[in-house]
């Protein structure tokens, strides 16, 4: 399993949230958030608002996640957002029981 991050800018949530969703993603948590990019950053103290977007997808569905974000998200200017991928090691639905691939 793999846990996708996508840093978007807060006008492109809802777009990728329905792209990540048409791949067949059972869920996904979202917050809002501020940051600075290493290039170029902005004046001190101020920090540009951004939205992520986190799911936990089986390995078979990461490349088609990366693809719909990127073709969703992407405007062409600087400062379209990140998307990180890492290693989950394993998953458990409180309520169910749930662990692994059939948690998520």
């Amino acid at each position: 399993m793999k846990r996708i991050e996508a840093i978007v800018s807060p006008n492109m949530r809802d777009s990728v949230v329905s792209a990540i969703k048409k791949v067949g993603v059972g869920g996904v948590t979202i917050w809002h958030t501020q940051g600075q990019g290493a290039a170029e950053a902005p004046l001190v103290g101020q920090y540009y608002s951004k939205e992520a977007i986190v799911t936990v997808v089986p390995d078979s569905k990461v490349n088609l996640i990366l693809d719909a974000i990127g073709n969703v998200a992407c405007t062409g200017t600087k400062g379209d957002g990140k998307v990180f991928v890492t290693n989950v090691e394993n998953a458990l639905d409180i309520c169910t029981k749930e662990k692994g691939e059939s948690a998520i």
